[in-house]
């Protein structure tokens, strides 16, 4: 329980300067909302219709996939790393990684059947 006393501190620290900021903020700050600071704004553009419309599930998908897909990938890197030390002991390395590699496949093989990546 020793162990966690300077991480209680700080996470008491961080609440305590973070309210701080805030009610010095609320406290000493401008308050002028003019109708220019609360128009709705979007990466420079003013916005054409409603934010409410609902968008093609198609855009999601592949957000979805490409995260899959990426997070997966990211396991590469540790194998790579161990890769060579893990020769010594036998091909189990490998043989998991191709085992891997394959399931890897046959996800990118089902999606390009299922026509996934099509957004009509």
């Amino acid at each position: 329980m020793e162990a966690f006393l300077p991480v209680g501190i700080l996470f008491i620290l961080a609440i305590i300067i973070s309210a701080g900021l805030f009610t010095v903020k609320r406290l000493l700050g401008p308050r002028n909302p003019v109708p220019a600071k609360l128009a709705v704004y979007e990466c420079g553009v003013t916005p054409e219709s409603s934010a409410r419309i609902p968008f093609q599930t198609g855009f999601y998908l592949i957000a979805v996939l490409f995260l899959l897909f990426d997070v997966e990938a990211a396991f590469f890197f540790p194998w790579a790393l161990v890769y060579k030390e893990s020769l010594a002991e036998g091909p189990a390395l490998l043989i998991a990684m191709l085992i891997y590699m394959a399931l890897l496949v046959l996800g990118l093989v089902y999606i390009f059947r299922k026509d996934c990546l099509k957004l009509n």
